[in-house]
């Protein structure tokens, strides 16, 4: 069988840049060290980790602009297997992963496993059920890719629309997490970073598109990979003599476990369908680490699971990616060296949950008030940590935390130099900037391609819809920066509702788009109209307090009706006519001409005949 022709050959020198940018940033760490030990200033050293990072992330961004179509909306398709992998697993993961789920782990317990497990899994299923298929097709965004499929106008505009939503809800998730660890950074108020923060990344997308997003995205990987390996191995070498904190974390679980027992921490059973995990504010340690479904119920953890598997497998930020490989091999490919780096990601943030929860059950619980330890005095006077003494020792239960500090909260426990604290920021903020710079990009070429372009002119010159995307970059940058300052609310919320709206409307009617030919346009407004207003409507009654369903798992109920509700407006009405039968064979079929490619390149043609 014939494969996909590599068009563009591959920068052979991609493994000596990235090996360049991996030395400045460790030596950007060495220097940290080196000034802190001389007896400088606080303030230098917490610049120099957030700057110098970001002038290498920022120089990369600088080096890749793009003027041609392919470059700016798939990165010229010739992204290595191994480079989109860890541009994709850094953006899936995101602040949220760093920081949210790092300080669930903490504060929950195993009960977090139902946020890391869903994560995996949703790559699992974006590999297997749509990456193929999306990089065959070759469209740019997921609504070019449903409009064209379905051959309708109304299909593309009506996922624009829908689409939109939960990337807003991404952006402004992704924007507070990385403001919060640039705050820590500088000292400096939320407002600023936001601007910071929104400003770099918009700037950097306008210039190169996809192609900057790429290869930035490479190289957070590499210092978010980094940041967080750092303070947890060096934990495990203290403690176990092995650089391996993803196994040997279990020499500590197991005293861990006694002296939660010793210490009366209780046992605490959730109902079936309760979710309870950390919010963004202080959150008390009530249930033993090890015990399962306290937070989050037996019946809710499957559901929460699958809910945030279908959302990550859906979004269009991700999906995207699948499009910058040089073919469907590289494109599954990249999938397994995404799935491997988030592996070794989400086995390590337990890790570092339970050297940290270790030495608060040591050093604080137990002892009197009066005789906490000094980092844990600095943790309440910096708000990350609350003590509520009513007994004379204390328990742990009168502890509370902050959860997205959870990170950078061991080293500080651990005695380390401030230089690694400053590190675990700098690579949250690292993934944060990632995971943003994905949802923008998707975002603003949806806009462009799906609004603008749809409706004014599809037959658009290169360079006029580069100009018309990096406009809509500017003004959703804009609209970002104000909504972030303006909203409150907990990201990770944020997050889930995305990742809710999204397995509810965009993963039934891309699934059935693949797997099953006889669907058409009305079953895809039907699947993308009734999940998008029923997970908005669920969401909207649980957190009124109108229902007992939890936020974070209403796709369970509104995506199989909107599976049904495609299903039964495809079967009441005609059977799709045979060019849109041969688009779904053709996509199933892994060699061959990108289709989009194919179909662009046949306009041309025709253009050049009609001159």
């Amino acid at each position: 069988m014939a494969f996909t022709p590599r068009t563009r050959l591959v920068n052979p020198r991609l493994g000596s840049y990235f090996g360049i940018f991996t030395s400045g940033f460790i030596a950007v760490i060495m220097l940290s060290l080196i000034l802190e030990q001389l007896g400088s200033t606080d303030s230098l050293v917490r610049a120099l980790m957030l700057l110098g990072p970001l002038a290498l992330v920022g120089g990369i961004g600088l080096l890749s602009p793009s003027r041609a179509l392919a470059d700016f909306f798939a990165s010229g398709r010739r992204v290595p297997a191994f480079f989109n992998g860890c541009a994709l697993a850094v953006a899936a993961t995101g602040g949220a992963g760093f920081l949210a789920i790092t300080g669930s782990f903490f504060i929950a317990g195993v009960d977090a496993f139902a946020l890391s497990l869903g994560w995996i899994g949703g790559i699992v299923f974006m590999a297997v059920l749509f990456t193929p298929f999306m990089r065959k097709f070759g469209a740019y965004t997921l609504p070019s890719y449903l409009g064209r499929r379905f051959e309708s106008r109304a299909v593309r505009l009506a996922a624009a629309a829908v689409l939109g939503v939960p990337l807003v809800l991404l952006i402004l998730a992704e924007t507070r997490f990385a403001a919060y660890a640039a705050s820590w950074l500088l000292g400096q108020s939320d407002r600023w970073m936001v601007v910071l923060v929104v400003g770099l990344v918009t700037s950097l997308l306008a210039l190169g598109g996809m192609r900057a997003q790429t290869w930035t995205g490479v190289a957070t990987c590499i210092a978010a990979y980094i940041a967080v390996m750092v303070p947890v191995t060096t934990a495990a070498i203290l403690v176990s003599k092995l650089p391996i904190p993803q196994m040997t974390h279990g020499n500590v679980l197991v005293p861990m476990t006694r002296m939660e027992s010793a210490r009366g921490v209780p046992f605490v059973v959730a109902p079936q369908l309760t979710v309870d995990l950390p919010g963004a504010t202080a959150e008390p340690l009530v249930k033993r680490f090890v015990q399962p479904f306290g937070s989050v119920g037996t019946l809710a953890f499957v559901l929460l699971t699958f809910v945030v598997a279908a959302g990550v497998a859906s979004a269009p930020g991700l999906l995207a990616r699948a499009g910058t490989t040089p073919g469907v091999y590289e494109a599954r490919k990249s999938m397994g060296w995404a799935v491997l780096i988030m592996g070794l990601w989400f086995m390590t943030l337990p890790a570092i949950a339970i050297y940290f929860r270790t030495i608060l059950l040591e050093q604080v619980v137990g002892q009197p008030s009066t005789g906490v330890p000094p980092w844990f005095t600095a943790l309440q006077e910096a708000g990350i940590a609350k003590l509520e003494a009513k007994t004379q020792l204390i328990l742990l239960s009168q502890i509370s935390f902050e959860r997205d500090a959870a990170l950078f909260s061991l080293p500080i426990a651990a005695g380390y130099p401030q230089t690694i604290v400053y590190l675990g920021l700098a690579g949250a903020l690292a993934a944060a900037m990632a995971a943003l710079a994905s949802s923008m990009m998707a975002a603003a070429s949806i806009l462009s391609e799906d609004v603008v372009i749809s409706l004014v002119d599809t037959e658009a010159p290169d360079r006029a819809r580069i100009f018309v995307a990096r406009l809509a970059l500017a003004v959703i940058g804009f609209l970002v920066v104000w909504i972030a300052i303006a909203t409150p609310g907990d990201p990770m919320d944020f997050v889930l509702w995305a990742l809710n709206i999204l397995a509810a409307s965009a993963f039934p009617v891309l699934f059935l788009s693949i797997w099953w030919k006889r669907t058409n346009a009305w079953g895809a407004l039907a699947g993308l109209g009734t999940g998008f207003f029923l997970a908005v409507f669920l969401i909207l009654l649980s957190e009124t307090g109108a229902i007992r369903l939890p936020s974070a798992i209403a796709a369970a109920i509104a995506a199989p009706l909107a599976t049904l509700a495609a299903a039964t407006a495809t079967l009441l009405t005609p059977v799709p006519g045979r060019t849109m039968l041969d688009i779904v064979r053709d996509l199933r079929v892994p060699g061959g001409e990108t289709i989009a490619d194919r179909e662009a390149r046949l306009l041309r043609l025709k253009v050049r005949s009609q001159a």
